[in-house]
């Protein structure tokens, strides 16, 4: 359960863990954050194989360019896992944490690592006891590098969190994240605008609800959307978002092609969210708006179409925002 009445208490918890961590982290950097994620899948492995969970098929990033900023949003992720599996077996769970609009670094990213290895270790010891393995050591990895570990680590957990698959109903709830984002900036944005800029302010403020001032609404919902018609509509968007980011001269992100994935599953569809997540985030600084996105929100019998809907209204927004 992630309940936004205690987000509060929440961020307070990672807030004390984070000013806890010794100065000598300024020197950290992909190589040390990648040996964390290594380290925290192979013990994910062993808890995999502890339970008999064989059937394994873990994931591919076709992601060209990969910053900090995506790999910290990953991060937030696994670690949601972790909570979820914690509080179902009775462990004291990880701090839940949270995206914000700052300049990611290693520095950051590493922090993350080191709530994963904590939480994924004492995992390990309740279900299997002494762990007979190290942290190895790497030279020259990059954050592209780290990404495509850290993915395959979150499918591990979902899997051990007693899951088939990563389904819908994970894409769905991250999906809803950006909605809320944006959802929040552009009623952000209305709030400064002055009384003689009322159109504008209704332009702003029924794109929220799917709506425009002249009456017109965003297309309705379609039934039979498959796992492919989701990432398409996520290429869309971060298409959208690179023009955002040319507009406040921020270089853009560079965008997997549809040939790439020889099939298309939900999985690759919630990376696509997590990149969609980061770059708002990344956004945010040019709009001087500093609110943290919401944590995700469990839901269940979520399809496709379900998706596909949260992304049109993901691309509605945005489209008004640069019209603006």
């Amino acid at each position: 359960m992630y309940l936004r009445t205690i987000f509060g208490s929440l961020l307070a918890m990672s807030l004390l863990f984070f000013s806890g961590l010794s100065n000598a982290s300024n020197q950290h950097n992909p190589d040390d954050v990648y040996s964390k994620v290594d380290y925290a899948f192979r013990l994910t492995q062993k808890l995999l194989e502890n339970k008999s969970i064989n059937d394994l098929s873990y994931p591919v990033s076709h992601e060209k360019t990969v910053k900090p900023m995506h790999v910290y949003e990953l991060h937030v992720s696994v670690i949601t896992e972790l909570y979820r599996y914690s509080l179902k077996n009775d462990l004291t769970p990880p701090p839940l944490t949270f995206s914000s609009p700052i300049v990611y670094t290693p520095i950051d990213v590493y922090k993350l690592s080191k709530i994963i290895v904590d939480s994924v270790e004492s995992i390990y010891k309740k279900d299997i006891g002494f762990i007979a393995m190290f942290n190895a050591k790497f030279k020259g990895k990059t954050p592209k590098d780290v990404y495509g570990k850290l993915y395959e680590l979150y499918y591990g957990l979902v899997r051990l969190n007693d899951a088939k698959k990563v389904s819908p109903n994970n894409v769905y709830a991250q999906a809803k994240r950006a909605k809320e984002d944006l959802q929040i900036m552009l009623l952000t944005l209305s709030k400064r605008l002055n009384n003689k800029e009322i159109d504008k302010k209704r332009l702003l403020v029924t794109a929220t609800y799917g709506m425009h001032p002249d009456g017109s609404t965003m297309s309705a919902f379609e039934k039979g959307k498959k796992p492919k018609d989701v990432i398409q509509s996520a290429f869309g968007i971060r298409k959208k978002l690179n023009t955002l980011r040319k507009t406040y001269k921020m270089k853009e992100v560079a965008i997997p092609n549809l040939s790439d994935y020889a099939t298309v599953a939900p999985v690759d569809a919630f990376l696509q969210t997590q990149f969609i997540i980061a770059e708002i985030n990344l956004l945010k600084s040019p709009f001087k708006i500093n609110h943290s996105t919401n944590v995700a929100i469990d839901t269940d019998k979520k399809t496709p179409s379900d998706v596909y809907q949260e992304m049109k209204h993901i691309s509605y927004l945005l489209d008004r925002l640069i019209s603006l």
